[in-house]
């Protein structure tokens, strides 16, 4: 990332003891972990358990930090696709939306989210120039089968999508039918082992508590050396303490804890740190999302993550308590784009349609927020400028050539650089005349007519058929199983 320096919320010496207070809550107040296998790889590493409390010493804290890589390659099912995640990564990557339950746009409005929903945004995600990763859940569609839909989920996820894929939660079971169906498409058995292609985000329920489904992610993803990525979602004044520095030291133990349980299941796994707490409505304890108190929480600790732990990091980034596409969608999302991606964050979710305080996802709020990321990335880059190309990049000799009164428009400088200027995607740059000639159409109605030409374009299906036709069979046959 070219900026010469990202948002700093604390300095090293705050840093260090946040550090030291998380470190105190592991060891003396410690954790809930509801599930024996977890309490038992504890025990066998010297934590003290007491029932499904484990207190986590800090030398295992420790441990677990350094044996950690400060950044790892994700590999894509086109492995031209690919990124690198952490130290070195030249600029912040793009993952679809996750967990909204509502559907939305101009034509049909707000209504429960479908499977073809889903689908609209797994092609959406496919075809989109800023989102380096794909899967996760935009819409959890309603009515699918509870017992065998995760699996009718991820085919469609291999159909719609070869970029890096983001997974939620599963049991053991389901994650190794989900490991082995990629395998399928990718066409190679053990592929997973030396490749981590994959990532799961999952939840500890804050205050200090992990529950069994997420427990058996951190596990079965490490043994298959699959990345974690931990998220505290924990709220101020109600799941943590009121104030931004206790906030950041219960989450960070959060994370911390589930970064442990990975390093002592497999050494060396991949794990991503991601803060993601906020400041609630306290005049009625509602979760809200644009609040810009909870990124002062949030980029505290990325930053604590980033120079202290040197960890690859995740938050989300583009959320709105908005509920149609209005000026407060506009100015939530992106005080929370520039104020995450500021801060140096690996990886941005909750940035592409989400709105209505991550219930909704829109499919023009998706276009929208591709322009206003890829606005934020551009910042980011900077001058973009090497060091040792200053001198010549001055301008010196094009101002020496053009003199007082001059134009530089047809210099051959111009005619060289001018293309490689950034510009909207959905913003309207014309003037007033050339607008209301193009039908004065406003951005939302740009962004409808985008993604009707995105879907138009996106093929039912982008696997061969011979190995879409084994995914459906081994689906069928697990289906057949208790």
């Amino acid at each position: 990332m070219a900026l010469e320096s990202f948002i700093c919320m604390l300095t090293n010496q705050d840093l260090n003891k946040i550090h030291k207070a998380s470190l105190e809550v592991l060891e003396q107040v410690g954790v809930e972990f509801l599930h024996d296998e977890a309490l038992n790889i504890f025990k066998t590493h010297g934590a003290k358990i007491d029932g499904s409390r484990v207190m986590i010493p800090g030398k295992l804290v420790e441990n677990a930090i350094e044996s950690s890589p400060a950044s790892f390659k994700l590999w894509a099912i086109d492995s031209e696709k690919s990124i690198l995640v952490g130290e070195g990564q030249k600029h912040t990557h793009v993952e679809p939306s996750n967990g909204a339950v509502f559907a939305q746009d101009l034509k049909q409005g707000r209504r429960p989210a479908t499977m073809q929903d889903l689908i609209v945004f797994y092609k959406l995600a496919q075809a989109s120039s800023v989102c380096d990763i794909g899967g996760a859940f935009p819409v959890e569609p309603a009515g699918i089968d509870p017992e065998n839909g995760y699996l009718d989920i991820f085919f469609q996820m291999l159909k719609h999508t070869d970029k890096p894929l983001k997974r939620n939660v599963n049991t053991h079971r389901e994650i190794a039918n989900i490991f082995d169906m990629f395998e399928i498409t990718i066409g190679k058995k053990d592929f997973l082992m030396d490749h981590p292609s994959i990532y799961a985000s999952i939840n500890p329920l804050s205050p200090l508590v992990y529950d069994s489904i997420p427990i058996e992610t951190i596990i079965s993803y490490a043994r298959f050396n699959q990345p974690s990525a931990v998220l505290s979602c924990a709220l101020a004044g109600i799941s943590a303490p009121m104030n931004p520095l206790g906030v950041c030291v219960l989450q960070n133990a959060e994370i911390l804890a589930g970064l442990v349980l990975c390093q002592l299941v497999q050494p060396g796994a991949s794990f991503i740190y991601c803060p993601a707490s906020a400041v609630p409505n306290m005049q009625n304890g509602q979760y809200v999302t644009g609040s810009p108190e909870s990124n002062i929480i949030n980029v505290a600790n990325i930053q604590l993550a980033r120079e202290l732990y040197h960890l690859p990091t995740r938050t989300m980034a583009g959320l709105t308590d908005a509920k149609t596409l209005d000026a407060q969608a506009g100015f939530e999302t992106m005080q929370n784009l520039f104020e995450c991606i500021a801060g140096g964050v690996s990886i941005i979710n909750e940035c592409l349609g989400v709105m209505d305080s991550i219930m909704t996802n829109s499919f023009e709020k998706f276009i929208l927020d591709e322009e206003m990321i890829s606005r934020v990335l551009r910042f980011m880059e900077g001058m973009n400028q090497s060091t040792e190309k200053l001198g010549e990049d001055l301008g010196l000799e094009v101002i020496k050539d053009i003199g007082p009164k001059g134009s530089f428009l047809y210099h051959p400088t111009t005619m060289a650089g001018c293309r490689n200027t950034w510009r909207p995607n959905v913003s309207s740059w014309d003037n007033y005349d050339k607008w209301i000639e193009s039908g004065s159409k406003d951005v939302g109605q740009v962004a409808a007519q985008k993604v009707e030409q995105i879907l138009a374009a996106s093929p039912e299906s982008i696997l061969d058929p011979d190995i879409e036709s084994e995914l459906e069979n081994f689906i069928n046959k697990q289906k057949l199983q208790k």
